[in-house]
């Protein structure tokens, strides 16, 4: 009979720890989508200067390459770093200078990779919604790699 209530309160136990854990979950936004700036600023540790690029679907190393290469060519960038599992780009300027966020929004886009959100020290910059399920689409590499030869 102990074995009995022992297992039944170890299976509620676990039961209950799946069920919040589902809702902790369910309640996490995005950090792409997230409204609270310095909130997202500080989980990305972000200087006062950078600027941080959402994009779709950067789901590999050569995609965040492509990516950083792109953002590389905009005037004043002197470093790119690059996060998968947030799909980010951190940019940091060249000291005592502001980069322009179009220039970088267009670098994004022209990397095949679209941008969804940029964060920059002057302001905030989102894609539309019908942007933003364009950005998020799966892209496939055999398909540029085709385009660009």
């Amino acid at each position: 009979m102990m074995k009995l209530i022992a297992r039944k309160s170890f299976l509620l136990t676990l039961l209950l720890t799946v069920c919040s854990t589902l809702v902790q979950a369910a309640d996490e936004t995005p950090l792409s989508e997230s409204k609270d700036i310095p909130a997202v600023k500080k989980a990305l540790k972000m200087g006062p200067t950078e600027t941080a690029i959402f994009v779709g679907d950067m789901h590999c190393k050569n995609c965040a390459k492509k990516v950083a290469r792109k953002l590389y060519a905009v005037k004043g960038v002197t470093k790119v770093r690059t996060d998968l599992k947030v799909d980010v780009a951190i940019v940091t300027p060249q000291r005592n200078q502001e980069l322009d966020s179009k220039a970088l929004w267009a670098a994004a886009e022209a990397s095949g990779i679209l941008p969804i959100k940029l964060i920059s020290p002057s302001g905030v910059i989102e894609a539309d919604e019908e942007a933003k399920k364009e950005a998020m689409k799966p892209h496939d590499h055999a398909a540029e790699e085709t385009k660009t030869s």
